[in-house]
């Protein structure tokens, strides 16, 4: 009993450290440049499956990652842990992953300190099971396994993009077809490793690379559909082709300076296609992954590419936001000096002005119809006649006075 009792009162510490934690930091952490790790660990077995329907157990892990952290996160707030299965060498684990976030945290030495507990120490057991004591009801660590995942799913998390927010962009290639790269999936595999060492990204974060014909910017209109650029050549397919991929910038690698908007992604693109002078970063890439068949002639534009980054780039994927959704009622904010007072009216104001001019018309054609009853009638029945019938039906009305009254029963 006493041994239960003691166990409960650990849980509950546990616990009651990781709420703390949570209410110190929840606010604290906005804003903070790169504050946000992402990161896993692997545990043996499959039973740790059920820790999404085991609360206790979820705030238990919680505080016991806070407390094999060193003292300077010891305020740090851990997201709920997400449970999935991991395959390794045939059998299936499972991989529990999480986020920490702390001002001004350094992802690195988060990820050093994780290693470094799941090591098994010479007491025979890690730091982070002792942690966990017995409120714990699951399977052990796998430190091997949880040592590779820490060192391959540790990420910075983006202090402002949401979790799968990504950004589009798009360079501009020669000497090679839209239809012939995109029916290679080499070509676009290893335009996606270009892409990622232009911008220190993981590969897992380049996705949706497609090449369409190249179009100027300069004779494209919003209202037409795009023109495609042919060379002069008799080909009936551009050898100028624009290669588009999205960029996911929720998460960046340790090594890699986290870029969050879309202007952050743009910039480094075109920084890119001029330095270093001479070899620039982007020619280097293409060098170094361009090697199959379709990319091996392939050569940048950087004149093209700069336009078409500036053109292109935005917010979202392509494939869903390509082209643009046309702008609806007071699309671009509406301050004292926005254009949108002065080009229109809104929904509302529109839909007022509408009920207004039916509502006039209405009584408009009410009106004419009555005057039209109104000439009809006097036509028909000149006045000398309606006053003839009057003095009739006075005459009637008289005569019926003066009558005998009847004698029936009633």
């Amino acid at each position: 009993m006493a041994a239960a009792r003691r166990r409960a009162s650990r849980g509950a510490a546990l616990r009651g450290a990781a709420l703390l934690g949570c209410l110190a930091t929840a606010a604290a952490t906005q804003g903070v440049t790169k504050e946000v790790v992402e990161s896993a660990l692997v545990f043996g077995g499959t039973s740790t499956m059920g820790l999404k329907n085991n609360n206790d157990a979820a705030q238990c892990l919680r505080a016991a990652i806070v407390a094999v952290l060193r003292e300077e996160y010891s305020a740090a707030f851990v997201s709920l842990p997400e449970a999935s299965a991991y395959m390794e060498g045939g059998e299936t684990d499972t991989k529990v992953s999480f986020t920490v976030s702390a001002d001004g945290m350094d992802a690195v030495l988060v990820r050093n300190d994780l290693a470094g507990a799941v090591v098994e120490s010479s007491a025979g057991s890690d730091t982070l099971m002792g942690a966990l004591g017995d409120c714990w009801p699951f399977d052990d660590i796998d430190a091997d396994a949880s040592a590779h995942v820490l060192q391959t799913e540790t990420y910075r998390r983006a202090s402002f993009a949401d979790v799968g927010a990504t950004v589009s962009s798009a360079v501009v290639l020669t000497n090679v077809r839209a239809s012939v790269f995109n029916a290679d999936a080499v070509a676009v595999t290893q335009f996606g490793l270009v892409i990622a060492d232009v911008l220190h990204a993981a590969t897992i974060q380049i996705d949706n690379v497609v090449a369409e014909e190249y179009t100027p910017p300069s004779i494209q209109d919003d209202d037409d559909p795009a023109v495609p650029f042919i060379d002069d050549d008799d080909s009936t397919e551009s050898l100028t082709t624009t290669v588009r991929f999205d960029v996911a910038i929720h998460y960046w690698p340790l090594d890699a300076t986290v870029l969050e908007t879309s202007e952050a992604i743009a910039q480094v693109l075109k920084d890119a296609l001029l330095f270093p002078v001479g070899t620039t970063a982007m020619a280097v890439a293409l060098a170094s992954y361009g090697k199959g068949d379709r990319m091996r002639s392939a050569t940048l534009d950087v004149g093209k590419s700069q336009l078409k980054i500036d053109e292109v780039t935005m917010d979202g994927s392509h494939a869903v936001t390509s082209p643009p959704v046309p702008c609806t009622a007071n699309c671009g904010g509406g301050g004292s000096g926005s254009d949108d007072d002065d080009d229109g009216l809104d929904e509302g104001a529109a839909a007022a002005v509408a009920l207004v001019v039916i509502l006039a018309v209405l009584g408009l054609l009410g009106l004419v119809c009555w005057l039209h009853r109104s000439n009809k009638l006097r036509e028909c029945c000149p006045s000398e006649e309606v006053e003839a019938s009057a003095g009739e039906l006075e005459l009637d009305k008289v005569s019926s006075a003066t009558a005998e009254p009847s004698t029936e029963m009633v």
